[in-house]
């Protein structure tokens, strides 16, 4: 089976959606999210594609890197409570993502990078960013 970019970027985002997570709709990550989405939101940007590895005849293997934000309101009423959700969805995420038996882990093979943690609007929001990579052998169907 193969992924292009448009499928694994769907498929991503389905998992995630399935983590129970809200895909942010701004184009510039989860910091640009409209106020009442913003908490519990995530978003899936685009990094690169690199090039296409041949792998046998007609077979071409492409990776694809994205890069996961994960935002959190941090409440100074709910005190520890929203850095642990966080980090709650953090794990979520990683398990539906990971998953058995999905288009990520089935047609590609899904590698996890790191977790970054910032604080944005002055510490109103803790933003986790992950940059993953789906790699697949590339359509070739015109």
């Amino acid at each position: 089976m193969a992924l292009s970019f448009d499928d694994a970027l769907t498929a991503v985002i389905g998992r995630l959606t399935a983590a129970g997570l809200k895909q942010a709709r701004s184009p510039l990550g989860v910091k640009n999210e409209s106020a009442p989405r913003i908490d519990r939101s995530f978003s899936v940007l685009p990094i690169a594609v690199a090039p296409p590895t041949q792998r046998g005849r007609d077979r071409h293997r492409a990776a694809y890197r994205f890069r996961v934000e994960l935002c959190h309101a941090l409440k100074p009423s709910d005190g520890l409570e929203a850095a642990d959700q966080a980090l709650k969805d953090w794990t979520s995420s990683i398990k539906y993502l990971t998953a058995a038996g999905t288009a990520l882990t089935t047609e590609a093979a899904i590698d996890v990078g790191g977790t970054a943690y910032t604080y944005a609007g002055g510490g109103a929001f803790l933003v986790g960013a992950m940059d993953i990579v789906i790699s697949s052998d590339l359509p070739l169907a015109i």
